[in-house]
Protein backbone atom coordinates (compact mmCIF):
# COMPACT_ATOMS: atom_id res chain seq x y z
CA UNK A 1 0.00 0.00 0.00
CA UNK A 2 1.25 3.48 -0.95
CA UNK A 3 0.47 6.43 1.31
CA UNK A 4 0.38 9.90 -0.28
CA UNK A 5 0.37 13.16 1.65
CA UNK A 6 -1.52 16.05 0.06
CA UNK A 7 -0.65 19.48 1.51
CA UNK A 8 -3.46 21.94 0.87
CA UNK A 9 -4.61 25.45 1.59
CA UNK A 10 -7.57 26.78 -0.40
CA UNK A 11 -6.83 24.42 -3.27
CA UNK A 12 -10.47 23.71 -3.99
CA UNK A 13 -10.24 24.78 -7.63
CA UNK A 14 -8.21 21.70 -8.60
CA UNK A 15 -8.59 19.40 -5.59
CA UNK A 16 -11.50 17.38 -6.99
CA UNK A 17 -9.45 16.53 -10.08
CA UNK A 18 -6.47 15.61 -7.90
CA UNK A 19 -8.46 13.29 -5.63
CA UNK A 20 -10.36 11.76 -8.55
CA UNK A 21 -7.01 10.77 -10.07
CA UNK A 22 -6.03 9.00 -6.85
CA UNK A 23 -9.35 7.18 -6.71
CA UNK A 24 -9.48 5.64 -10.19
CA UNK A 25 -10.06 1.86 -10.31
CA UNK A 26 -6.40 1.32 -11.26
CA UNK A 27 -4.97 3.52 -8.48
CA UNK A 28 -7.44 3.13 -5.62
CA UNK A 29 -6.51 -0.47 -4.61
CA UNK A 30 -2.84 0.48 -4.26
CA UNK A 31 -2.98 3.65 -2.19
CA UNK A 32 -4.52 5.71 0.53
CA UNK A 33 -4.17 9.45 0.96
CA UNK A 34 -3.79 11.93 3.80
CA UNK A 35 -5.00 15.47 3.15
CA UNK A 36 -3.14 17.91 5.40
CA UNK A 37 -5.25 21.05 5.20
CA UNK A 38 -4.08 24.41 6.53
CA UNK A 39 -7.47 25.74 7.68
CA UNK A 40 -8.84 26.33 4.18
CA UNK A 41 -11.80 28.68 3.95
CA UNK A 42 -12.91 27.46 0.52
CA UNK A 43 -14.71 24.19 -0.28
CA UNK A 44 -11.60 21.98 0.03
CA UNK A 45 -12.89 19.96 2.98
CA UNK A 46 -16.29 19.29 1.40
CA UNK A 47 -14.53 18.09 -1.75
CA UNK A 48 -12.20 15.83 0.23
CA UNK A 49 -15.06 14.26 2.15
CA UNK A 50 -16.75 13.36 -1.14
CA UNK A 51 -13.76 11.28 -2.19
CA UNK A 52 -12.59 9.96 1.17
CA UNK A 53 -12.69 6.20 1.81
CA UNK A 54 -12.15 4.44 5.12
CA UNK A 55 -8.36 4.39 4.80
CA UNK A 56 -8.03 8.07 3.89
CA UNK A 57 -7.61 10.91 6.37
CA UNK A 58 -8.53 14.59 6.31
CA UNK A 59 -6.58 16.53 8.90
CA UNK A 60 -7.16 20.25 9.49
CA UNK A 61 -4.54 22.24 11.41
CA UNK A 62 -2.62 25.50 10.97
CA UNK A 63 0.94 25.22 9.72
CA UNK A 64 3.86 27.54 9.09
CA UNK A 65 4.36 26.53 5.47
CA UNK A 66 4.30 23.56 3.13
CA UNK A 67 7.31 21.84 4.70
CA UNK A 68 5.71 22.12 8.13
CA UNK A 69 2.42 20.80 6.78
CA UNK A 70 4.16 17.81 5.22
CA UNK A 71 6.05 17.06 8.41
CA UNK A 72 2.75 17.10 10.28
CA UNK A 73 1.27 14.64 7.79
CA UNK A 74 4.28 12.31 7.71
CA UNK A 75 4.50 12.26 11.51
CA UNK A 76 1.07 10.59 11.68
CA UNK A 77 0.18 8.92 8.41
CA UNK A 78 2.48 5.90 8.55
CA UNK A 79 3.02 3.66 5.54
CA UNK A 80 6.09 1.90 4.15
CA UNK A 81 6.03 3.39 0.63
CA UNK A 82 5.22 7.08 0.72
CA UNK A 83 5.26 10.29 -1.29
CA UNK A 84 3.35 13.50 -1.64
CA UNK A 85 1.39 15.21 -4.35
CA UNK A 86 0.31 18.83 -4.55
CA UNK A 87 -3.41 19.54 -4.40
CA UNK A 88 -3.35 20.88 -7.97
CA UNK A 89 -1.53 17.92 -9.57
CA UNK A 90 -2.86 14.53 -10.67
CA UNK A 91 -1.66 10.96 -10.46
CA UNK A 92 -1.55 9.25 -13.85
CA UNK A 93 -3.97 6.36 -14.21
CA UNK A 94 -2.21 3.14 -13.22
CA UNK A 95 0.71 4.97 -11.62
CA UNK A 96 0.15 3.48 -8.18
CA UNK A 97 0.20 -0.07 -9.55
CA UNK A 98 3.37 0.67 -11.55
CA UNK A 99 5.14 1.99 -8.44
CA UNK A 100 3.95 -0.93 -6.32
CA UNK A 101 5.17 -3.40 -8.96
CA UNK A 102 8.55 -1.67 -9.13
CA UNK A 103 9.08 -2.00 -5.39
CA UNK A 104 7.93 -5.64 -5.54
CA UNK A 105 10.36 -6.45 -8.37
CA UNK A 106 13.18 -4.53 -6.68
CA UNK A 107 12.83 -5.35 -2.98
CA UNK A 108 16.13 -3.59 -2.29
CA UNK A 109 14.85 -0.34 -3.85
CA UNK A 110 14.62 2.70 -1.59
CA UNK A 111 13.38 5.18 -4.22
CA UNK A 112 11.31 4.68 -7.37
CA UNK A 113 10.69 7.46 -9.86
CA UNK A 114 9.16 7.78 -13.30
CA UNK A 115 8.17 10.62 -15.61
CA UNK A 116 5.53 13.31 -15.63
CA UNK A 117 3.45 15.35 -18.02
CA UNK A 118 3.28 19.12 -17.68
CA UNK A 119 -0.33 20.30 -17.88
CA UNK A 120 -1.88 23.76 -17.99
CA UNK A 121 -4.78 25.20 -16.00
CA UNK A 122 -7.28 23.29 -18.15
CA UNK A 123 -5.44 19.97 -17.87
CA UNK A 124 -4.03 20.06 -21.40
CA UNK A 125 -0.66 18.34 -21.71
CA UNK A 126 2.03 20.85 -22.70
CA UNK A 127 5.18 18.75 -22.37
CA UNK A 128 6.90 15.81 -20.73
CA UNK A 129 9.67 15.55 -18.16
CA UNK A 130 11.82 12.80 -16.74
CA UNK A 131 14.35 13.31 -13.99
CA UNK A 132 17.86 11.84 -14.22
CA UNK A 133 18.91 11.78 -10.58
CA UNK A 134 20.51 8.59 -9.29
CA UNK A 135 23.06 9.78 -6.75
CA UNK A 136 24.09 12.51 -4.34
CA UNK A 137 26.55 13.79 -6.91
CA UNK A 138 23.82 14.07 -9.55
CA UNK A 139 21.60 16.19 -7.31
CA UNK A 140 24.47 18.35 -6.12
CA UNK A 141 25.54 19.10 -9.69
CA UNK A 142 22.93 21.83 -10.07
CA UNK A 143 24.57 23.44 -13.11
CA UNK A 144 24.68 20.37 -15.35
CA UNK A 145 21.86 18.28 -13.90
CA UNK A 146 19.30 19.95 -11.63
CA UNK A 147 19.16 23.25 -13.54
CA UNK A 148 19.62 21.48 -16.87
CA UNK A 149 16.10 20.00 -16.97
CA UNK A 150 17.15 16.72 -15.35
CA UNK A 151 15.81 17.45 -11.86
CA UNK A 152 13.31 15.42 -9.90
CA UNK A 153 9.87 17.01 -9.79
CA UNK A 154 8.67 15.80 -6.42
CA UNK A 155 5.37 14.03 -7.24
CA UNK A 156 7.17 11.67 -9.65
CA UNK A 157 9.22 10.23 -6.76
CA UNK A 158 8.12 7.56 -4.26
CA UNK A 159 10.28 6.32 -1.40
CA UNK A 160 10.57 4.13 1.66
CA UNK A 161 9.30 5.75 4.81
CA UNK A 162 12.53 4.82 6.60
CA UNK A 163 14.42 7.39 4.51
CA UNK A 164 12.20 10.19 5.82
CA UNK A 165 12.82 9.01 9.37
CA UNK A 166 16.56 8.69 8.79
CA UNK A 167 17.02 12.36 7.81
CA UNK A 168 14.49 13.83 10.21
CA UNK A 169 11.95 15.00 7.66
CA UNK A 170 11.76 18.24 5.69
CA UNK A 171 13.82 21.24 6.81
CA UNK A 172 11.28 23.96 7.55
CA UNK A 173 13.88 26.71 7.09
CA UNK A 174 13.39 26.20 3.35
CA UNK A 175 10.18 27.71 1.97
CA UNK A 176 10.35 26.36 -1.61
CA UNK A 177 13.45 24.20 -2.09
CA UNK A 178 12.75 21.96 0.91
CA UNK A 179 12.35 19.01 -1.46
CA UNK A 180 15.79 19.62 -3.02
CA UNK A 181 17.37 19.83 0.43
CA UNK A 182 15.46 16.70 1.48
CA UNK A 183 16.82 14.73 -1.48
CA UNK A 184 20.37 15.90 -0.88
CA UNK A 185 20.25 14.61 2.68
CA UNK A 186 18.65 11.33 1.63
CA UNK A 187 21.00 10.71 -1.32
CA UNK A 188 23.98 11.10 1.00
CA UNK A 189 22.81 7.81 2.54
CA UNK A 190 23.42 6.08 -0.83
CA UNK A 191 19.91 4.65 -1.30
CA UNK A 192 19.05 2.25 -4.10
CA UNK A 193 17.30 4.32 -6.82
CA UNK A 194 15.16 2.69 -9.52
CA UNK A 195 13.77 4.45 -12.60
CA UNK A 196 10.66 3.12 -14.34
CA UNK A 197 9.43 4.12 -17.82
CA UNK A 198 5.86 5.01 -16.87
CA UNK A 199 4.51 8.54 -16.66
CA UNK A 200 3.37 8.78 -13.04
CA UNK A 201 2.11 12.34 -12.57
CA UNK A 202 0.42 15.23 -14.35
CA UNK A 203 2.05 18.36 -12.92
CA UNK A 204 0.03 21.53 -13.32
CA UNK A 205 1.57 24.89 -14.21
CA UNK A 206 -0.66 27.87 -13.42
CA UNK A 207 -0.52 31.51 -12.42
CA UNK A 208 -1.02 31.06 -8.66
CA UNK A 209 1.66 28.41 -8.20
CA UNK A 210 4.10 29.00 -5.31
CA UNK A 211 6.96 27.16 -7.02
CA UNK A 212 6.98 29.81 -9.78
CA UNK A 213 9.03 32.03 -7.48
CA UNK A 214 12.20 30.77 -9.15
CA UNK A 215 14.50 33.38 -7.60
CA UNK A 216 13.64 32.33 -4.06
CA UNK A 217 13.82 28.64 -4.93
CA UNK A 218 17.17 28.96 -6.70
CA UNK A 219 18.68 30.93 -3.84
CA UNK A 220 17.58 28.21 -1.44
CA UNK A 221 19.10 25.56 -3.71
CA UNK A 222 22.39 27.46 -3.71
CA UNK A 223 22.26 27.63 0.09
CA UNK A 224 21.81 23.86 0.37
CA UNK A 225 24.66 23.17 -2.07
CA UNK A 226 26.92 25.67 -0.30
CA UNK A 227 26.30 23.81 2.96
CA UNK A 228 27.45 20.55 1.38
CA UNK A 229 30.50 22.13 -0.25
CA UNK A 230 31.52 23.57 3.12
CA UNK A 231 30.94 20.29 4.96
CA UNK A 232 34.14 18.25 4.89
CA UNK A 233 32.10 15.14 5.73
CA UNK A 234 30.07 15.37 2.50
CA UNK A 235 30.97 12.45 0.19
CA UNK A 236 32.62 14.53 -2.52
CA UNK A 237 35.88 13.89 -4.31
CA UNK A 238 38.53 16.58 -3.83
CA UNK A 239 38.30 17.52 -7.51
CA UNK A 240 34.51 17.54 -7.50
CA UNK A 241 34.45 19.77 -4.43
CA UNK A 242 36.93 22.24 -5.99
CA UNK A 243 35.03 22.48 -9.27
CA UNK A 244 31.64 22.91 -7.63
CA UNK A 245 32.96 25.39 -5.08
CA UNK A 246 34.52 27.49 -7.84
CA UNK A 247 31.27 27.68 -9.81
CA UNK A 248 29.15 28.32 -6.76
CA UNK A 249 31.43 30.99 -5.28
CA UNK A 250 31.29 32.99 -8.50
CA UNK A 251 27.55 32.42 -8.81
CA UNK A 252 27.01 33.77 -5.28
CA UNK A 253 29.35 36.71 -5.94
CA UNK A 254 27.59 37.62 -9.18
CA UNK A 255 24.21 37.61 -7.44
CA UNK A 256 25.58 39.59 -4.46
CA UNK A 257 24.44 36.82 -2.14
CA UNK A 258 24.91 37.20 1.60
CA UNK A 259 26.75 33.86 1.42
CA UNK A 260 29.56 35.52 -0.58
CA UNK A 261 32.29 37.22 1.43
CA UNK A 262 33.39 39.00 -1.78
CA UNK A 263 29.97 40.31 -2.81
CA UNK A 264 30.90 44.00 -2.34
CA UNK A 265 34.23 43.81 -4.19
CA UNK A 266 34.81 44.81 -7.82
CA UNK A 267 35.56 41.81 -10.03
CA UNK A 268 39.28 42.53 -10.25
CA UNK A 269 39.74 42.46 -6.49
CA UNK A 270 37.48 39.42 -6.18
CA UNK A 271 39.68 37.60 -8.70
CA UNK A 272 42.76 38.31 -6.60
CA UNK A 273 41.01 36.38 -3.83
CA UNK A 274 39.77 33.62 -6.12
CA UNK A 275 41.99 33.36 -9.21
CA UNK A 276 40.47 29.97 -9.98
CA UNK A 277 37.40 31.80 -11.27
CA UNK A 278 39.38 32.52 -14.44
CA UNK A 279 38.82 28.87 -15.37
CA UNK A 280 35.10 29.58 -15.67
CA UNK A 281 33.86 30.46 -19.20
CA UNK A 282 31.49 33.14 -17.85
CA UNK A 283 34.33 34.93 -16.09
CA UNK A 284 36.64 34.79 -19.11
CA UNK A 285 33.86 36.15 -21.32
CA UNK A 286 33.21 38.95 -18.83
CA UNK A 287 36.92 39.84 -18.63
CA UNK A 288 37.36 39.82 -22.42
CA UNK A 289 34.32 42.07 -22.77
CA UNK A 290 35.78 44.53 -20.28
CA UNK A 291 39.13 44.54 -22.14
CA UNK A 292 37.44 45.16 -25.48
CA UNK A 293 35.44 48.05 -24.05
CA UNK A 294 38.62 49.65 -22.68
CA UNK A 295 40.45 49.24 -26.00
CA UNK A 296 37.55 50.79 -27.90
CA UNK A 297 37.36 53.64 -25.40
CA UNK A 298 41.12 54.26 -25.67
CA UNK A 299 40.99 54.35 -29.47
CA UNK A 300 38.25 56.94 -29.63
Amino acid sequence: MITLAIPNRNGGRYLAETLASLCTPKNRPELRWWLQDCCSDDDSIKIAERFRSSGDVVRISPDSGQANGLNRAFSEMGGDIVGYINSDDCLADGAAAAVRDAFDHHPDADIVFGGLDWIDEDGTVTGHHRGEIFSFEDALNIYEVWWNKKQWVQPEVFFRRRLYDAVGGFDEDFSLAFDFDFWLRILKLRPKVVSIPQTLVRFRIHANQRSKDFLVANNEIRRAVWREVQDKQSPLTARGRRCLRRKLEYDLYRDRSALSSARDLPLGRALLRSPGWLLLPDVRTRMLGAIRRRLISASE
